[in-house]
């Protein structure tokens, strides 16, 4: 899709349109870079129906509670409903740098160690055995000295 970024980079954009230090999301920058400047009017067709799904979602949603504060892109988020999961090593709308490691961490050891609906309840007894290691660890460090 045409969009109106010109060659300025979407983190230069996004820093531009911060409001308090908050960063808008990928869907509000999605809206801002697919309208033209002057009237506000998408500029293609596949425009308007993106932002009319984006804007339908949000507004039959409760998306709002859902957002992580302070954060432009998470799992989940309107963008990502409207046009589909990211491929693998990229966040789409955020330009060249992000990943998703490095937006919303590895998914690996813990989820898929204990799966997701006790993971909760694992961390907490991961958290107590590793307490319970540290304090074996310094007891039998100081028998040693």
């Amino acid at each position: 899709m045409c969009h109106t970024g010109g060659s300025k980079s979407i983190a230069t954009l996004m820093d531009e349109q911060a409001v308090n230090g908050i960063e808008p999301t990928r869907a509000q920058v999605f809206i801002l870079t697919h309208t033209k400047r002057k009237d506000g009017r998408p500029l293609d067709d596949d425009s308007v129906k993106a932002i009319e799904m984006i804007n339908e979602k949000a507004n039959n949603s409760e998306s709002s509670t859902d957002q992580p504060p302070h954060v432009v892109a998470w799992e989940g988020d309107l963008y990502s409903q409207v046009f589909g999961n990211d491929k693998s090593g990229y966040v789409r709308g955020l330009g060249l740098g992000p990943t998703p490691s490095i937006l919303w961490g590895s998914r690996s050891s813990l989820e898929n160690i204990v799966g997701e609906d006790s993971s909760n309840e694992a961390v907490q007894r991961l958290t107590q055995e590793i307490t319970e290691l540290k304090d074996k660890h310094n007891e039998e460090m100081n028998l040693i000295k």
